[in-house]
């Protein structure tokens, strides 16, 4: 296994989620070519092709359960399309409109010399920028 996996699976044995063959499975899938970004027909079409037989919701239910304890992030993008990014340091990204693909852009490449205030009684916990591609 690659060290992308290997962390992954890490991350799921310290969340509260229980480790399963499927969860294993969906990460071994998610995170074989390392930081990369999936809608989940896309992971579906993948297990799919793997020969499991894991059905959409049950792709759906596991990436929102990955997300929500840090194994992946999700990312809603201009077009109301979600994806799930296995990159979970601080980055930003291009999307392209045309094709719908993501791609990294790294945290440093990015200068934001002002942010506006929060609202009373919030405060920021990130900024992710996407810069949208025809």
């Amino acid at each position: 296994m690659n060290k992308f996996i290997n962390d992954a699976i890490k991350n799921l044995k310290a969340s509260p989620l229980k480790v399963t063959s499927q969860r294993i499975k969906i990460i071994s899938i998610l995170f074989k070519k390392g930081d990369s970004h999936h809608t989940a027909e896309d992971v579906h079409k993948l297990v799919k092709q793997k020969g499991l037989n894991i059905s959409l919701a049950t792709v759906y239910n596991t990436l929102n359960l990955f997300s929500q304890h840090g194994i992946l992030r999700i990312l809603r993008v201009p077009s109301d399309k979600f994806f799930f990014d296995t990159n979970l340091k601080p980055h930003h990204h291009f999307f392209c409109k045309t094709s719908e693909e993501l791609i990294d852009i790294k945290n440093s490449e990015i200068k934001l010399t002002k942010v506006p205030k929060p609202p009373k009684g919030k405060s920021i916990s990130s900024v992710q920028v996407f810069v949208n591609l025809d």
